[in-house]
This record gives structure tokens, sequence and C-alpha cells, in this order.
């Protein structure tokens, strides 16, 4: 994963105004997770996302009769959560934290709506997002190609 994808939450936050950093954090609070702790499950409700302060959170696929399979591992810096911003905000897959795990943990439905309000803070936010789930998607095309072989 490259330095400049992993640290696509702590960008975010990085980038934005006195204002709008001050209003990140008036929506915002710290949360720990235990080892194995789920933070969201695939196909529920996108209420908040999270920017990983230490630890480690894997995004994992579900399967009637299967195990999980971790897709992706975050880590510090990392943003959980790019599904709160599109409709219909469900989450795509679950997050679970592979290792006793701090992060700041962000009210998604006040997000949006101070994006629908200000339209430089929507374009600073849609930029993070839509740079991390290009990373996302190259990285799943990788392991892919790691899993199943280059076909030809």
């Amino acid at each position: 994963m490259s330095e400049g994808r992993r640290r696509a939450g702590a960008d975010l936050l990085s980038r934005l105004g006195a204002n709008d950093a001050a209003f990140m954090e008036s929506v915002s609070r710290r949360v720990r997770f235990r080892v194995g702790d789920v933070l969201f499950e695939e196909a529920a409700d996108a209420e908040t996302f999270y920017v990983i302060d230490q630890g480690k959170v894997g995004l994992e696929l579900t399967s009637p009769g299967r195990p999980p399979i971790v897709i992706q591992t975050l880590g510090d810096g990392d943003l959980v959560g790019i599904s709160w911003l599109f409709p219909p905000q469900r989450w795509n897959w679950r997050a679970k934290a592979l290792t006793d795990t701090t992060a700041t943990s962000f009210d998604a439905a006040a997000v949006r709506l101070a994006c629908d309000r200000d339209s430089a803070l929507a374009r600073q936010v849609l930029e993070v997002i839509a740079r991390e789930a290009v990373g996302r998607l190259q990285s799943t095309r990788l392991q892919l190609l790691d899993l199943y072989g280059e076909s030809r």
C-alpha cells in the first residue's frame, strides 16, 4: 500500500482550513476497539467513518457459510469507510479491528450536510474519497492478480 494512499484520512484533515477543521472536530469523538471488535457490518447504514490513530482494521468480505475474507488491511492515518458519502449510504464491507485500535469517529450525516452547504468542503472531501476509492480498487486488482495469476 503506497504511503500516499495510506494517509488518506490524515490527508483529509490536514487540508482543511481552520473553520472546517473546527467543524470536523465538533462532529468527532475518540473511540477504542479491541481485537475482534466490529466497527461496522456489511449492508448496515453508514452513519460514521473513522480515521485510525493507531492500530489495524481489516475490511472483510462476508459470505454465508464461509469465513470472512480480509480484502484490505488499514493502519495508522487511514480512512475507514467511504460508503457514507454516496447513496444509499450502506457499508459494502465489514470492518473489524485486527489489533487494539484507537480512532477518531466522525458523524457522517453531519459531514454530508456540511458538504451540501459548502461546495469548497465538499470538493475537498470528495477528492480524498475518490482517491481512496481508486487506491482500494487498485489494491483489490493486485490482490486478485496474485490470487488467480495473470490470465491472457
